[in-house]
Parts: structure tokens; C-alpha cells; sequence
């Protein structure tokens, strides 16, 4: 599909064809179309009355979630790159990330939040002059998204309104009239992409604000139909599951960013919600499939069958595709999609080759069609000679009762090659013991069970919750004679 007018050209048309229609709503602030319209035009007025123009790129601070939109939004308007710099980082965090995009210039909501040597410009400012829009829906580089982190510095890539648009047509057409919460904050980047989603499709951006109200409370109030979670916060509905806190029956549960262990699927399906979707994606592509509650019975854990426009195939070493039903690399390609990424040549050749976007997992096609991810490239352990997947160790040891979620990886072994270990998160006092996890991987995995549990209270996370990998080594002692 061809689009044939930019991005806020979009959210005037939903203003026009239903103006008092709700576009953002928390327990501080409501705003119509109509209403979003005119702020995002008043603060491109501000914000080109201080200087703003093409050829420079923006860092975007501001922590209050709807003026952070609107400010986007602004900043689309004008034709303007930009990239969050989120107050929730370290000034350092922020000025390394402004200085691998190239960021010329702040714009935040409070002088705080300025950097040494670029410009400043706040948000809100009162100012006349006129934004000077670009051409119609132009194909330039509008924003700049980071990945999750959890390996080290993130990857950045960036869209222009046109990818982001494709992205939002493909995976999010659901979102269209809908009210849709997502628990993070916009200024992380997934949070900030699908709620962009939301808007391009016409939906209602619901922002959870600071107030401690219990989200059922507010899915209710709102008319939640889609609350977008993490896997951890599953974790957090499940362990303070009560009839009480059960989310009403209109809301629909839709997971992403990580694996979500079969234990858990059940345990949200009994508990917590019969509405669980679990989705698979990336920064880079978007959407990918999605697995519906139906599907989630089988232990194989499948995150469901490819959406329509995205080419799937999965391949080996060789980049040969392999047969129905065997692990290998995927690789994709589809509408929307990013050739690249900023700054990191090495990457961009190991991830894009002739077309197809490789992320690094590796995945099989179960039978009918629905994908199932056996782990990441890079954690595959040979011991011995032996193929050991990561994701087929995880299941087994969260079958256990009592284990919470558990994280293998491979110590490095001249004798061995790789020596598959895992940390396991147990659920309190009473959950089980080392020993007594190593015999129960034993009895289901033979020669490919850890050959060393760490039993820990919580798995560590990074800012978005996701299990911080790199932190996992440390808590693992060297094993003798390896």
C-alpha cells in the first residue's frame, strides 16, 4: 500500500472524520483528535520560532508522556530527524547516544535536561512563525529508534514516516479503533513506535500515569481493548492474581519482546486473562507473527504463523533452507523494513544481506505453519559435539513446579567447548534446590542438562525488563577442569 500524505496528515484526516474522538487519555489529561491537532501545530509553531529547521537532528527529553507525543508529533510536522534521549537515563547514556546519531540540538521540557555544546529549545514555549513541512509523506529518516540494550550499547536504526506507516499497517491494524495501554513509558522506544501505531491507525493512545491504581481498575474505567505487555509483567499479574484483579473480559493481552514460557502462558490463562496474545517482532521489521490463545496449549511455545507481507524462510549455516520441522536461522523481509544500521557498519553486514534481514534467532516450523524459537544464534552450544538449544533447556526446567523461569548459556570450555549452565529464579523459600532441578534436567535431557544450576531469588532485568544476559555470567562460579 502506497500512502499519499505524511504522517500528521493522517491524524488530521481521524480529526476531520471524528473530532471528538479520544487520541490520548490518562487520569491527568484527555485529548480529542481535534485537540491533538491543534497542540501539535501550536508546538511546531514553538518549536520553529526557536530555530528548529531542517538539517539538524533532534534529542527529545521529555519524561510527561503526552506532551512527549505531541512534541513528536511536532517535530514530524516540521520534517525534523529526532531520537529520544529518555530522562530515565544517566546524562552520560544520553550524550553517547546523542553523539552516535549526530544530535544538534535538546528539546526538553526543562533546562535540567540540557547537554554541553548543543543547542536547547523547550517544549511549550509560546511562538508564532509558521512550521515549514517538507514534501508530502517525504522518505527521509524522521526518527531514530534504539534497541532494547541487553547486550551492551543498543543498536539505533532509523525510519522515515513512510516505514513507520508500513509497520503500522502490517502488525498493528488492530489497534485502530481501539483504547490501547502499554505499560512502559513512551520515551522508550518500542513503547514510543507502537503508540505511533496506534495513532497512524486512528486508535487511542490509554497512558498509565503515575497514580497507583490497579490496571484492572484502569483497563476498566478506560475501556482497555489491548494492554501491551512485557513477559515480566506477566509474572507480576500472575503472582497477585485474585478474582479481584482479573482483567475484564473486553481487554486483550498482547506480550512481546521476549520468550514467554509455556508455565506462564497457562498460568495467565487460568488467572489472569483467556485473552493472552503472544507476538514476535523486531525494531527493524516490525511485526512478525503473532500466537492467539488457542495456541498456546502446545509446550512448544509457537508465537504463531507469519502475518501477510512478511516473507519468512528459514535457513542453515549454509544459508540453505532447511526441511519443515528443523531448527535453523530465520531470516525476513517485508514492507517497512530497515537496510541498516546507524554507525555500525559490521553489524549492518552481518544482519542485512541481499535483502533479507537476519535478527539472529533460531526458529522451526511446526506443522500448519506456526513458528516456534528454539533460541539466539549466538547462545547454540556445542558440547561435545552436541547441539544444545538454549529455549529446549529453559522449557524443561520451568516445567518443574516451583521454578519461575530459568536462563541457560555456555560457559566456554578448551576441553568441551561449550558447558551448558543455567540460572534459575524459584518462586520464594519453597522452591526447589539446585540438586534437585540438576536431577529433574537430567531425567528429561540426558547429555544436554546444565551441568550447573544457580538457584537466585530474581533473574537480573535491564530497564525494560528484559533478562540482562551479560550480568548472568557473574553469578555462575568457574567450574574446575573445564
Amino acid at each position: 500500500m502506497r500512502h499519499s500524505s505524511g504522517f500528521v496528515e493522517r491524524i488530521k484526516r481521524h480529526a476531520d472524520r471524528d473530532p471528538d474522538r479520544a487520541a490520548i487519555v490518562s487520569l491527568d489529561v484527555a485529548i480529542s483528535y481535534r485537540e491533538l491537532v491543534g497542540r501539535v501545530d501550536a508546538c511546531a509553531r514553538a518549536l520553529a520560532a526557536q530555530g528548529l529547521g531542517a538539517g539538524e537532528i533532534v534529542g527529545l527529553t521529555v519524561g510527561d508522556e503526552a506532551l512527549h507525543l505531541v512534541a513528536t508529533l511536532a517535530l514530524l510536522e516540521l520534517g525534523i530527524p529526532q531520537v529520544s534521549l529518555g530522562t530515565h537515563d544517566p546524562m552520560p547514556m544520553r550524550a553517547r547516544l546523542a553523539a552516535r546519531v549526530g544530535v544538534a540540538r535538546i528539546v526538553a521540557a526543562s533546562h535540567d535536561d540540557r547537554l554541553d555544546d548543543l543547542l536547547f529549545a523547550t517544549v511549550g514555549s509560546a511562538g508564532g512563525g509558521h512550521p515549514s513541512r517538507p514534501a508530502p509523506f517525504h522518505d527521509e529518516p524522521v526518527v531514530y529508534f534504539t534497541g532494547s540494550g541487553t547486550t551492551g550499547e543498543p543498536k539505533v536504526v532509523r525510519m522515515s514516516e513512510r516505514q513507520i506507516a508500513l509497520q503500522a499497517d502490517r502488525g498493528y491494524t488492530d489497534y485502530g479503533p481501539e483504547r490501547v495501554l502499554r505499560l512502559a513509558s513512551v520515551e522508550h522506544n518500542n513503547s514510543k513506535r507502537l503508540r505511533l501505531h496506534c495513532l497512524w491507525q486512528g486508535g487511542t493512545c490509554v497512558l498509565r500515569g503515575a497514580e497507583p491504581v490497579a490496571l484492572s481498575t484502569l483497563c476498566e474505567r478506560f475501556a482497555v481493548s489491548w494492554l501491551d505487555v512485557a513477559a515480566y509483567h506477566l509474572e507480576d499479574f500472575v503472582r497477585s492474581a485474585s478474582p479481584a484483579h482479573r482483567f475484564p473480559a473486553h481487554t486483550r493481552l498482547r506480550c512481546g519482546g521476549s520468550r514467554v514460557p509455556h508455565r506462564l502462558r497457562q498460568e495467565v490463562l487460568a488467572n489472569v486473562s483467556a485473552e493472552l496474545h503472544v507476538s514476535y517482532g523486531t525494531t527493524e521489521l516490525g511485526g512478525v507473527c503473532i500466537a492467539y490463545p488457542h495456541e498456546h496449549a502446545d509446550p512448544r511455545e509457537p508465537v504463531g504463523q507469519p502475518l501477510a507481507g512478511v516473507e519468512v524462510e528459514i535457513v542453515d549455516t549454509e544459508r540453505r533452507p532447511v526441511a519443515s520441522g528443523e531448527v535453523g536461522e530465520i531470516r525476513l523481509r517485508a514492507p517497512g523494513m530497515v537496510t541498516g544500521y546507524v554507525g555500525d557498519p559490521e553489524a549492518t553486514k552481518r544482519h542485512f544481506v541481499d535483502g533479507w534481514f537476519y535478527p539472529g534467532d533460531l526458529v522451526c516450523r511446526l506443522p500448519g505453519g506456526a513458528l516456534c524459537i528454539s533460541g539466539r544464534v549466538d547462545d547454540m552450544m556445542i558440547l561435545n559435539g552436541i547441539n544444545i538449544f538454549p529455549a529446549e533447556v529453559e522449557r524443561v526446567l520451568e516445567s518443574m513446579p516451583g521454578v519461575q523461569q530459568a536462563k541457560c548459556f555456555a560457559l566456554r570450555s578448551d576441553m568441551h567447548g561449550e558447558i551448558p549452565v543455567a540460572v534459575v529464579e524459584v518462586s520464594g523459600a519453597e522452591g526447589p534446590r539446585a540438586d534437585a532441578i540438576a536431577q529433574w534436567a537430567r531425567g528429561w535431557l540426558g547429555v544436554r542438562a546444565p551441568r550447573r544450576i544457580v538457584v537466585v531469588d530474581a533473574l537480573p532485568r535491564n530497564a525494560q525488563g528484559k533478562v540482562a544476559r551479560r550480568d548472568l555470567a557473574a553469578l555462575v562460579p568457574p567450574m574446575a577442569g573445564a
